[in-house]
């Protein structure tokens, strides 16, 4: 029987290992067909591939596994594994430069070139762009610079196209040297004397062209056309040669690129730098100035300094102005140095000396540096190597499409496990004058004691809770919520304790603050922190401070627990203090919502935050892990380019909802009407019925009132307007009005609204003149809008025609109550406007008829 030769032991530890083993499972599969053991069973197969691939691919086969852990029995399969193992080890960007430098070679045909270029592609991951890409290398990397010039001028060139081109001008090159090898006489070669100043090689033929091998520019040309001729040399500054040819010899350079140390004792080596050169002979330093500037503040010490990020330096540079006035600790004091600097045009510079000092960017990773401090006003500078340590600049392996999977995958460990708040743990102050409480006991349904109990030790295993074996001065209740899932969530009731801790009043964003930052944005992902406040770790105080009793004893939170009413200001700091710094980032306790104006731009952001989370051992929730989409659900509302919307899930529940029986359920209703309020015109005037019936000395009875006013709620919710984004830019218009009822506000800019606001008035209110009402709903909107609208000039549209005269009379000259209305509107810049309440978004006419 005739034998095949199989193929030869893989190398697994070669520098390409992807198409080793591409060249290598070809020779696999025709070895086995060929000798016809490709129809063997699997475990005959598998015996083969593990016998050529040797010792190495064997111990790489031993640590595969299957999901289920058992072993893998198919072929194919194990063949995938082996595949998926070397794909990775695959240098893309060692592949792509091998594409990028590939240029058509004397003498190699067109065909010989494409095909070269199509196999290097093949390994390069260019994607949907492989065709493009391969055309523009063709273009740019023929050696027939005429056609290149002619491929050039194409507006709408393919590879298709370029090829034919190629191919055809090929066939002419062929067909001319045919005819010109037929007609050649014959061939004279000379050289040049040896002794001339520059020698030369050429040829010539019948048509007496000559044509030079010139070792003044390093090209052929025929005689007297060198390009040469006339330009100075960058290199020994002399006349006709360029610097490519120069015969000066070359002194020993360092690249800039290179961050390794070189001790060597070269003595006439220099580090030439953008903005600062090191000659190691006599050290000396040499500062440009450059136009470009990439700005960033940077803690040194404790001290904000901005600092010019200069990545072509390796030198960080303290001007000695700012080096006085910072505050640095003692032991920062200045140290001597042999370092000379010298700046554009060879004006020397003594350097005060230099120090070492800690420095960081988000408080937490703090790096020590080296700072040369010199006597100049200039900017201070953060060289290349400081700026690595600092994480302010990435080194880009490759260019790559990034998709939700591909970052689930690139920071895995961002989205598994609980993770922890960097610094020390948190302390909950207690006031001393509260007397510590210790509540009884609460008893638990026998149907949940399985499940509180495996809920219980799953959480000690994590290191939230932990059992308490000794007697402590507070003991909070325990309460047990379920989830949909059927687990449960472990929360404390501290109603004690919440009065005796004392809160750090840290201000929390409001929804419609978050929401105006997001004004341009157009691509939108979302973050929550999975756990969030289980991520804040308690000292060993604080957690004995929320203890809790069970039906299995008392155990004490070492994280945060829910329901401590510190809990939120200091989950919001913590998360501010990390994520804060980073523009394009609004976060509104545990979802953090990264905003682009481009996909560019978010994605660069929210690699930033992942990064920053993976440092600082963060973790977000995966299932709740929104990936750039152009809208995205964020607190209850849509946010997309084209501005906010009420959720649908909110909406259809207000329209779901059964017809209130009793008080509680319209407060329920108004609480869920209260939230989408803003997306509402004069919510107040058309819930008003309804509230009537809150009041105490008011029997619950349904009329017709309540019934038209129920109605026209569902109504107006399954009809809420999209909302314009505030802009700080561009004018504002405030329209108001006023009705028995209530008052109402609408915020528009562009002629397109913002948010609408209203509210009811009270008793007193309604015994008020017309024109008192009309003049309350203005200050009502001003006080409503105030952080919007404060020193911004602001037009107000009012139907009520007489204000437009009031607001200029002297305020002498009105009545009181207008005198105090005025005087609360003084600190605002408005003019007033008539406008018929048919053209107005609020007006409240139009709800009026419903009303009786």
């Amino acid at each position: 029987m005739e034998t095949f030769r199989p193929p030869g032991a893989i190398n697994f530890s070669c520098s390409n290992l992807a198409d080793t083993w591409n060249r290598w499972t070809q020779k696999l599969k025709n070895y086995l067909i060929a000798s016809e053991k490709d129809k063997k069973p699997d475990g005959v197969k598998i015996a083969i591939l593990l016998n050529l691939l040797g010792d190495e691919g064997t111990d790489i086969f031993n640590t595969f596994k299957s999901e289920n852990g058992k072993s893998i029995e198919k072929f194919d399969d194990i063949l995938e594994m082996f595949t998926n193992y070397c794909i990775p080890r695959r240098n893309v960007v060692f592949e792509r430069f091998k594409f990028f430098s590939c240029s058509q070679q004397e003498g190699q045909q067109v065909d010989n070139y494409l095909t070269e270029l199509k196999t290097l592609a093949s390994t390069c991951d260019f994607g949907d762009q492989e065709e493009g890409l391969i055309r523009d290398r063709v273009v740019l990397g023929i050696r027939d610079m005429p056609l290149q010039e002619r491929l050039l001028r194409e507006s709408d060139l393919t590879l298709k196209k370029a090829a034919e081109f190629l191919r055809a001008s090929e066939a002419s090159k062929h067909q001319i040297e045919s005819v010109k090898s037929a007609s050649k006489v014959h061939e004279i070669q000379k050289n040049r004397d040896k002794n001339s100043k520059g020698t030369a090689s050429y040829t010539k033929n019948s048509a007496s062209d000559t044509v030079f091998n010139c070792q003044k520019c390093g090209k052929e040309h025929k005689k007297l056309k060198c390009p040469a001729y006339g330009k100075i040399c960058s290199k020994c500054k002399r006349k006709n040669h360029f610097a490519a040819v120069c015969r000066t010899v070359k002194k020993n350079y360092r690249s800039v690129n290179n961050l390794e140390n070189d001790n060597s004792s070269n003595s006439g080596m220099n580090l030439f730098i953008d903005s600062v050169t090191e000659q190691v002979n006599n050290d000396m330093l040499i500062v440009n100035s450059l136009d470009s500037m990439w700005l960033k503040k940077i803690d040194v010490e404790n001290n904000m300094i901005e600092f010019k990020l200069d990545t072509g330096t390796e030198i960080n540079v303290l001007p000695l102005s700012v080096y006085k006035s910072m505050c640095l600790p003692l032991k920062c004091t200045l140290s001597k140095t042999n370092i000379t600097l010298v700046s554009y045009g060879n004006f020397k510079l003594n350097p005060e000396g230099e120090l070492i000092l800690n420095c960081s960017v988000n408080q937490y990773h703090k790096v020590p540096l080296k700072f040369v401090v010199v006597n100049v006003s200039s900017r201070p500078i953060l060289g290349l190597s400081a700026c690595q340590k600092l994480n302010l600049i990435k080194k880009i392996e490759q260019v790559e499409t990034i998709s939700k999977d591909s970052i689930m995958d690139q920071y895995s460990e961002v989205f598994k496990g609980l993770g922890e708040f960097p610094g020390k743990p948190y302390h909950i102050e207690i006031k001393s004058e509260i007397k510590p409480v210790i509540n009884a006991p609460r008893r638990v349904p026998q149907s949940l004691h399985k499940e509180l109990e495996k809920t219980l030790n799953e959480l000690v295993q994590l290191g939230i809770v932990s059992p308490v074996n000794k007697p402590t001065e507070w003991v909070n209740s325990l309460v047990i919520v379920e989830k949909p899932n059927g687990k449960l969530r472990i929360c404390l009731d501290p109603r004690n304790l919440n009065k005796a801790i004392k809160r750090e009043h840290y201000v929390i964003p409001s929804v419609d603050e978050i929401i105006s930052r997001l004004e341009g944005k157009q691509c939108f992902s979302v973050l929550d922190l999975k756990e969030g406040f289980w991520q804040v770790p308690l000292d060993k105080d604080s957690a004995e401070l929320c203890t809790f009793n069970s039906p299995f004893g008392r155990y004490k939170f070492n994280r945060l627990p829910f329901g401590i009413c510190s809990a939120p200001e200091v989950f919001q700091k913590k998360n501010q203090k990390l994520f804060g710094d980073i523009k394009g980032v609004e976060i509104y306790f545990d979802d953090l919502i990264i905003a682009g104006k481009n996909k560019e731009e978010h994605d660069k952001i929210l690699v930033e935050v992942l990064e920053r989370a993976k440092e600082n051992n963060i973790k977000f929730n995966p299932n709740k892990f929104q990936f750039r989409i152009e809208e995205v659900k964020y607190m209850g509302l849509l946010v997309s380019k084209d501005g906010i919307k009420a959720d649908p899930s909110h909406v259809r529940a207000i329209n779901e909802i059964e017809k209130p029986t009793s008080k509680n359920d319209i407060k329920r209703l108004l609480g869920m009407v209260n939230f989408l309020s803003k997306f509402i015109p004069n919510v107040s005037a058309v819930t008003s019925p309804l509230r009537v019936l809150l009041k105490k000395d008011i029997e619950f009875q349904w009329n017709h009132e309540q019934e038209t006013s129920f109605e026209e709620i569902k109504r107006l919710i399954s009809s809420t307007p999209v909302l314009k984004v505030f802009n700080d830019s561009l004018p504002i218009t405030i329209q108001c009005d006023s009705s028995k009822d209530g008052l109402g506000a609408c915020l528009l800019q562009e002629g397109h609204p913002v948010s609408f606001a209203s509210r009811s008035l009270t008793d007193c209110e309604k015994n008020y003149a017309q024109i008192e009402k009309e003049l309350l709903a203005i200050v009502f909107s001003f006080e409503k809008y105030h952080n919007l609208v404060y020193g911004h000039k602001v037009l107000v549209e009012s139907d009520h025609q007489p204000l437009t005269s009031i607001v200029q009379k002297p305020i002498g000259k009105i009545t009181t109550r207008l005198q105090r209305m005025l005087l609360k509107l003084l600190k605002y810049d408005f003019t007033i406007k008539y406008v018929p309440g048919s053209q107005m978004y609020c007006s409240t006419k139009s709800y009026r008829g419903c009303m009786v």
